[in-house]
């Protein structure tokens, strides 16, 4: 069947990354021992989504063919058999046609690379996809997240320029460097490639997210957009940027400075100046931020005394 559609539809499906005919878009395919189970668990629940608009839509109502978006869900989700290489269709196509002048460059095949080297980029990528389904009330689905939200799009190719950056050599540091600068330019997010970042983080919006390279992000961190996590001083010898604990909220347009801890479950408001270390369970508030402690809830006896 898929081969039929790819043949109506003059799509060539890219090397390596091409699923195995099947019947019918309902047939689930074998998941690959190439990849963690959570990303193949999270990559079927995208393909059946797409998998169900295809059918649903696309030849009775005519409006996906009409205005090609079934090529579209069949070139970034449905020619593909695992979220390793569905994410590196997606993100490569816009790293790609960026710049006429950088079309030579395979970042496909850079994606592709690091997922395959360090596979647990895989199952980051699908805590994050499934995390923001959680957290963000705008999410209908894992197919939509995972096609249209840039901040799930630039923190994976953030992940790949981490791997290259750490794993790679000088040669890698290079292609690290390429990455970031093409994900600042497309999704407009500049995330340096040494900046070590948790799992199922949400970088809601997006747009104007600045991290710096000795930044730490533990584990289901919120970022709303515009968020800056920045240093004080300027030696590269010298950690020098914040540290965030895990399930820490980041307000639209605040910002932290230089190397201090932002502990488990804090608050930071938005548009706050953070420059001293926000306590556990702590909000940060204002110009230059005061801290706000934790209400304690006291739980009250209402029955009657006897």
């Amino acid at each position: 069947m898929l081969q039929l559609v790819a043949r109506r539809l003059h799509i060539r499906a890219p090397l390596q990354c091409v699923v195995q005919p099947v019947r019918r878009f309902s047939s689930r395919f074998s998941r690959s021992n190439e990849w963690p189970d959570d990303a193949n668990i999270v990559w079927e629940e995208i393909w059946d989504e797409a998998a169900l608009q295809f059918k649903s839509q696309s030849w009775k109502s005519g409006d996906l063919q009409d205005f090609g978006i079934d090529r579209y869900l069949f070139s970034e989700v449905l020619s593909h058999k695992s979220l390793a290489c569905g994410l590196a269709s997606t993100i490569g196509d816009k790293l790609g046609g960026n710049h006429s002048e950088k079309q030579g460059v395979d970042y496909q095949s850079i994606l592709v690379s690091a997922f395959r080297a360090e596979p647990d980029i895989c199952s980051a990528v699908a805590a994050d996809l499934q995390r923001f389904r959680v957290v963000d009330p705008a999410t209908d689905g894992l197919l939509g997240v995972f096609l249209f939200f840039k901040g799930v799009q630039a923190l994976a190719c953030a992940r790949v320029a981490h791997h290259f950056w750490t794993q790679r050599g000088e040669a890698g540091k290079l292609i690290a460097r390429l990455l970031q600068s093409e994900m600042s330019d497309v999704f407009g997010v500049d995330i340096h490639p040494g900046c070590q970042i948790g799992r199922g983080v949400t970088i809601d919006h997006a747009t104007g997210v600045t991290l710096g390279e000795t930044c730490v992000i533990g584990d289901n961190v919120y970022l709303m957009h515009d968020v800056t996590l920045g240093a004080t001083g300027t030696s590269s010898e010298h950690d020098r940027h914040p540290k965030i604990g895990n399930g820490v909220f980041l307000g639209a347009k605040c910002t932290v400075l230089g190397n201090i801890a932002v502990g488990d479950g804090a608050t930071v408001a938005a548009s706050a100046l953070v420059n001293k270390p926000v306590p556990p369970g702590y909000t940060a508030v204002g110009v230059p931020a005061k801290l706000i402690a934790p209400r304690v809830e006291v739980q009250m006896d209402l029955t009657k005394a006897k």
